[in-house]
């Protein structure tokens, strides 16, 4: 059985709420694990779970201001892009949008890490633009970009709001 942990970190959603992200950066390359185990016990129609191995970081600015980051924890657990299966003709679960996706994944769960934090729309929306940013900077084309960002913002609440209690794993 994994190991699951709740990781120690800032508050990555901004406080301001009418904002425009710019000079998003990846400031580090993404670390994948995907263990032994998570492949074995997976059924035909399961996607195996993949681990975020190092710590992954990125920065971006808002309106301008100041370098921010978003360090996504080494542990985290992602399906890589969460893309139904029968979509995946048109967009699939990896590509330039996957460094973007994870991030996304990260800022879907993050609020649960932060003390007296809930889920709130802001936060999902902030999660969706970051979303866009690093896919922007990936060079996505802008037909899937724009798949993927509606698709988010459309039916992305009913998993955010969602509470995750197996997020993290300690690995070695």
């Amino acid at each position: 059985m994994p190991d699951y942990f709740t990781p120690v970190l800032a508050n990555p959603y901004p406080i301001e709420t009418d904002y425009e992200i710019t000079e998003f950066k990846y400031e580090s390359p993404i670390l994948l694990r995907r263990e032994i185990e998570a492949v074995k016990t997976r059924g035909d129609a399961d996607d195996a779970e993949y681990i975020v191995g190092a710590d992954y970081i990125v920065s971006y600015r808002l309106n301008g201001g100041p370098p921010r980051l978003v360090t996504v924890p080494k542990g985290m657990l992602t399906d890589l892009a969460s893309v139904p299966a029968l979509t995946r003709f048109l967009v699939d679960r990896v590509g330039p949008h996957l460094e973007a996706s994870i991030l996304h994944d990260f800022l879907y769960v993050a609020w649960q890490d932060v003390p007296g934090l809930a889920p709130r729309r802001e936060d999902q929306k902030f999660a969706d633009k970051m979303l866009n940013a690093g896919m922007k900077e990936a060079e996505v084309n802008s037909f899937k970009r724009f798949v993927i960002y509606h698709a988010v913002q459309i039916f992305g609440w009913l998993s955010f709001k969602e509470p995750n209690p197996q997020r993290y794993v300690h690995i070695p």
